[in-house]
């Protein structure tokens, strides 16, 4: 009697794991280094005030929401730290320090908290804060400028091969500065694609992310550009290696309380995501399409996992149950 009076019992599912939340985005804020390390390099230390900025601003918008509604303190977790830190990263060096400031309270209150906390959230919260911020708020945050002191204004690659495009013109840098960043104007942390395929594959190694979700996305998208340029390796590559994608595949669509939970849900989050971005890119005057297409596909997840939820043994179909992520 008295060794059940120690058993401890509560809701299934009843599954464990070494790692928690906090040790979970601890590993990601370490991923963020590689591209937080080129942005400095490139754009000067005001990059170091944007992630602080946003850091900052979301621990304290949690703190203070879960304080006046007597929830309980979760910023131990340091989710908002990866949250603020991904928004630090997705402006350009010109955005004003308020436009960091209000997407990081957007991010957290309305979207997060809103939502029901880490885990329940529907959408990602930097990336409908960075939808949001550059739908009400240009040009002050689409104010691109290319590295260097003299803050030279700058359009970024995809607004010469976006829109219905199929070749490459001469204004577009090569493959080469896409790739490690050269020369680039647009937000600080997505200039080089080298540093955050470090993240990636760091993330990869440690076992946070699913692999398949990122390079499915990116796969699919420029496939897709391949496709509607008769396949130009050129027009294909500068896709690729332009504009959000690589960032937005590797620390945004890989969220795990906003993407697919299923791994056939997971394959079908990503290829969508990708279908999606190229659509965006292709037929439409936005040429990013990176943030909406992972809010769409944000919001479809739950029904892409009931339909991808594996069968219970001995049972002839799936069971039909609403979805919830509590």
């Amino acid at each position: 009697m008295e060794l059940l009076k120690k058993l401890k019992h509560g809701a299934s599912p009843h599954i464990r794991t070494p790692r928690t939340t906090a040790q979970i985005m601890t590993e990601v804020l370490i991923a963020l280094i590689f591209p937080a390390a080129g942005a400095i390099y490139f754009f000067g230390p005001k990059v170091i005030l944007m992630i602080a900025l946003g850091m900052g601003t979301s621990v304290l918008s949690e703190y203070l929401y879960q304080k006046w509604t007597y929830k309980k303190i979760t910023i131990q977790d340091r989710s908002a730290l990866v949250t603020g830190a991904l928004l630090g990263l997705s402006l350009p060096v010109s955005a004003p320090w308020w436009s960091v400031v209000v997407g990081s309270v957007f991010a957290i209150v309305v979207v997060k908290q809103f939502g029901g906390g880490i885990g329940r959230n529907v959408f990602n919260p930097a990336v409908a804060a960075r939808v949001m911020l550059k739908a009400f708020f240009s040009p002050w945050i689409t104010n691109w400028v290319l590295p260097g002191p003299d803050a030279v204004s700058s359009a970024t690659p995809l607004e010469y091969i976006g829109g219905g495009v199929t070749s490459v013109p001469d204004m577009v840098p090569g493959l080469r500065d896409l790739f490690f960043g050269f020369n680039l104007g647009g937000n600080v942390g997505e200039t080089s694609k080298a540093l955050i395929l470090l993240g990636m594959l760091y993330l990869i190694l440690r076992r946070i992310i699913n692999p398949k979700i990122p390079v499915l996305y990116i796969l699919t998208t420029t496939l897709l550009m391949g496709i509607f340029s008769s396949f130009n390796f050129e027009f294909m590559m500068s896709h690729a290696l332009s504009g959000t994608l690589f960032f937005g595949a590797t620390y945004m669509a890989t969220d795990y309380s906003s993407g697919a939970l299923t791994p056939e849900g997971k394959t079908v989050f990503a290829v969508g995501a990708g279908v999606l971005t190229a659509l965006f890119r292709f037929f439409f005057t936005y040429p990013g399409g990176v943030g909406f297409a992972i809010l769409i596909m944000n919001g479809l997840a739950p029904f892409i996992d009931q339909k991808f939820m594996p069968r219970i043994y001995g049972h002839k179909e799936r069971p039909k149950v609403k979805w919830n992520r509590q």
